[in-house]
């Protein structure tokens, strides 16, 4: 799959590039307007240089205010504002920086703003603002549709993987051999658990499709598989919620509790003889979603294939959905293995 790294670019290499070039044309066009019977005097050559050295140094500082800002998170009609406004303002600066230039070159007496050259220093700003802010507007679309695609992908072979363990032989036999020996024993148990079976399907493969789910609807799904599995290992596995009600409702990636306590089971609990415990927390921490997935175990140094696979599934889920803002670590601690994820609220 394709890394998002893959369509960055180098912004200041491009940016030192088009900020020369730019102004480099203007300065072109105002020495065909200001050439006479002399030609191209040193003076007019220090005069243009004067210009373009100074518009370089001051669109290149109302840049770093607009990124301190972070003007480009705005809304549009904010942002057209802001535009305006700013050109408005960097229309005088312009104005000055003509007649300042004019006074100290030849020895001019004009004012430092004139009103023709404010209207023009404004629609050469505005001119700047349009192909910067046009720039930067487009390539963020471009990098939110490529990572919708590169998401999409991800969710489709979540969805397949976990369709594929869901029905992996072992599982379907041992979940069918578990239902069959209740039938005797217990037939209203396994008839409930024909039905977990069966939202274990249904839910994984509608879920798979969003982009996002209530921590609630996760669970339920989480809880029917784990039914299933009590049937299995009966008094081998001990399952322990801790969850705070007003994370309910809170949005998570589809299957990642369901991923990690399938993970727990089958490389943890599975491989003890005496079983062991699988705990689910989830509560709101720092400000952010806490969700840890606890099971006992040894974390093992070398981790096989398949669960790289998840893992790393997992870590690139959260780095499409929230960037540098979420969070996940596997470790060891005090006899347990511990999956945590901390995704940040109020997304």
């Amino acid at each position: 799959m394709a890394n998002s790294l893959e369509i960055k670019v180098n912004y200041k290499v491009q940016y030192i590039l088009f900020q020369s070039i730019g102004w480099g044309v203007l300065v072109a066009i105002i020495a065909l307007f200001n050439m006479n019977q002399d030609g191209f005097t040193f003076d007019l050559m220090l005069f243009l240089l004067s210009i373009y050295v100074l518009n370089l140094i001051a669109s290149h500082f109302y840049r770093q205010l607009v990124n301190k800002k972070e003007w480009l998170h705005d809304k549009l009609n904010i942002l057209w504002l802001k535009m305006g406004g700013s050109s408005i303002l960097l229309g005088v600066i312009f104005s000055m920086i003509i007649n300042s230039s004019n006074q100290l070159v030849f020895d001019s007496t004009s004012s430092l703003v004139s009103l023709n050259d404010w209207l023009f220093g404004t629609f050469v700003y505005f001119l700047w603002n349009l192909l910067y802010f046009g720039y930067l507007l487009f390539y963020k679309a471009r990098i939110v549709e490529f990572k919708n695609i590169q998401l999409q992908a991800i969710n489709a072979e979540t969805e397949l993987k976990n369709l594929r363990s869901q029905l992996n032989p072992h599982f379907m036999f041992n979940a069918m051999n578990s239902i069959k020996a209740l039938i005797d024993e217990n037939p209203i148990r396994s008839k409930q658990a024909v039905t977990e079976l069966s939202n274990v399907l249904r839910n994984s493969l509608v879920h798979a499709k969003k982009e996002l789910v209530s921590l609630s609807e996760e669970m339920t799904i989480v809880s029917d598989y784990l039914s299933l599995e009590k049937i299995r290992y009966e008094e081998r596995l001990i399952v322990g919620t801790n969850i705070e009600s007003k994370t309910n409702s809170h949005l998570i990636p589809p299957l990642l509790i369901q991923t990690l306590v399938e993970n727990s089971i089958k490389h943890g609990i599975s491989k003890l003889k005496e079983g062991g415990e699988l705990e689910i927390n989830s509560r709101e921490e720092n400000g952010f979603h806490c969700i840890e997935i606890k099971n006992s175990g040894k974390l093992r140094t070398r981790i096989n294939s398949e669960t790289s696979i998840g893992i790393q599934n997992i870590q690139k889920r959260l780095e499409l959905l929230y960037g540098e803002r979420a969070a996940f670590e596997l470790k060891e601690l005090e006899g347990k293995v511990v999956a945590r994820v901390n995704l940040p609220l109020n997304e």
